[in-house]
């Protein structure tokens, strides 16, 4: 993260997570972030299910992060 130092990163993880370990990435990265950050996990999903039954509240997530520190 040392070269986007402060910029503002959102991280939105699948609790079901199958595909590797979320501490091991997502959660690692988010810790390391010095700007604004949020981390969100999103309940009851695999990795794809954020395309799919988690799609309108990942982009309402995203959206509002986007209003808020990128608009």
């Amino acid at each position: 993260m040392d070269k986007a130092p402060n910029c503002a990163m959102q991280f939105l993880i699948a609790e079901i997570e199958e595909l590797f370990d979320n501490r091991d990435h997502a959660i690692k990265a988010y810790d390391r972030v010095k700007g604004p950050r949020n981390l969100v996990t999103i309940p009851k999903i695999t990795h794809y299910g954020i395309y799919g039954e988690a799609r309108e509240q990942a982009q309402k997530l995203a959206l509002d992060w986007f209003n808020k520190y990128l608009k």
